[in-house]
């Protein structure tokens, strides 16, 4: 691909919203507020995975200080129900001259930070990993950061269905090259926690995916191994864990239809999974502190035997078969995830495959292995372009 095709892509994406703007069917407000309500119908040629549905400039006081420009735009993408919907990503560039084809593009996947609308990262910096985006753009490459789950879906259940997010990212960077015409078809996921299994999932089946580009592969950091087992086993009798696994819990308990969540939970986990689908992650990590799992459940998932398959199905990290190079990276002091599943997973992919690069850091400190890591996750970017 030349530099000059995302340039006519982009050409063409603006004059398609410059008609729809005409014919009264799309404004930006309705883009990135009520986009559902603005979708055309079903069966639209417009509707197809990766394609821009509208798109708008960030303001200069919103931009990192190593972004030059920014956009934020939303796109069609296929949701777990295999229909098409729209999401939101935002795209940044860094600063300097764009090298011969574009600057090279990393997804940044981060942890979840929520199911409600001011739990996403284009509506909350927090949300999306503000300083990971800024080391990234230092280095040189142009940052994507997706939504997790879809507009207008109340219950956002690809909030915990990695195979759905990891097509998502490549329908983003589809989107995302329209965008931006500086920016290179070639990119890369680093993904944390959440992002973390997507961008497992995505070094596992980049073959399949559709229109998945020149994806070079993938880095995790915080490995949520074992959240599958967890989840889908979930009882009365289950113990305590971290606030911030807990807080994960209760996420995925309200990424289901209530039919289904409801009758399993006991009163208490009912009034957290109704806070969870407006608090974003700090705020719910205060909300169940001292709460044991068990103390969420009046029946064990068991007694559901499809939502529990589903559960497992949607949340299980792949061991082996990968077909991008991937990095795993865990330090030993993180508390958001089950540690010795992350390391045993770890162990497990690395001896599964030679795609797969396995990092710990054998410090105490958690300030020193953060650092460690973040040198780590450079080096290897940098090594996949």
């Amino acid at each position: 691909m030349t530099p000059r095709q995302p340039r006519l892509r982009k050409t063409l994406a603006a004059t398609t919203a410059a008609a729809a703007l005409t014919a009264g069917i799309l404004t930006a407000t309705q883009a990135f507020a009520d986009p559902e309500a603005a979708r055309p119908a079903t069966g639209s040629p417009g509707q197809t995975a990766g394609a821009v549905f509208a798109n708008q400039p960030l303001p200069t006081a919103d931009l990192p200080a190593a972004a030059v420009s920014g956009q934020r735009y939303s796109y069609w993408t296929e949701g777990t129900d295999d229909r098409m919907h729209l999401a939101v990503a935002t795209m940044l560039e860094p600063k300097g001259k764009a090298p011969a084809g574009g600057w090279p593009v990393v997804v940044n996947a981060p942890a979840g930070y929520g199911l409600g609308d001011d739990c996403n990262a284009s509506t909350n910096s927090k949300a999306g990993d503000p300083d990971t985006a800024g080391r990234l753009l230092r280095n040189g490459f142009a940052v994507i950061t997706p939504d997790y789950g879809i507009i207008g879906d109340q219950h956002s259940p690809q909030y915990i269905n990695h195979a759905v997010a990891a097509q998502n990212m490549v329908d983003a960077v589809l989107a995302g090259v329209v965008v931006d015409g500086s920016v290179s078809p070639r990119w890369a996921v680093l993904g944390e926690a959440q992002g973390a299994a997507a961008a497992i999932t995505l070094a596992r089946k980049a073959t399949d995916q559709k229109n998945a580009t020149d994806f070079r592969g993938a880095a995790a950091t915080s490995i949520p191994a074992g959240v599958d087992v967890l989840i889908s086993s979930l009882s009365p009798t289950s113990p305590a864990a971290s606030e911030a696994v807990t807080a994960d819990v209760v996420y995925a308990l309200a990424s289901l239809e209530a039919d289904q969540v409801e009758p399993l939970l006991t009163k208490k986990g009912r009034e957290l999974v109704g806070k969870a689908a407006t608090l974003c992650k700090p705020d719910l990590q205060k909300q169940v502190r001292g709460v044991a799992l068990g103390d969420l459940m009046l029946k064990p998932v068991s007694s559901s035997p499809k939502l529990q398959a589903k559960l497992k199905r949607s949340l299980e990290l792949p061991r082996n078969g990968y077909s991008r190079p991937l990095l795993l990276s865990q330090t030993l002091q993180d508390d958001s995830i089950l540690l010795h599943e992350a390391l045993r997973f770890l162990a497990e992919a690395q001896l599964s495959s030679n795609k797969v690069q396995a990092v710990s850091y054998l410090t105490g400190d958690p300030v020193d292995a953060q650092r460690q890591e973040q040198a780590a996750v450079l080096k290897y970017l940098d090594g996949l372009f």
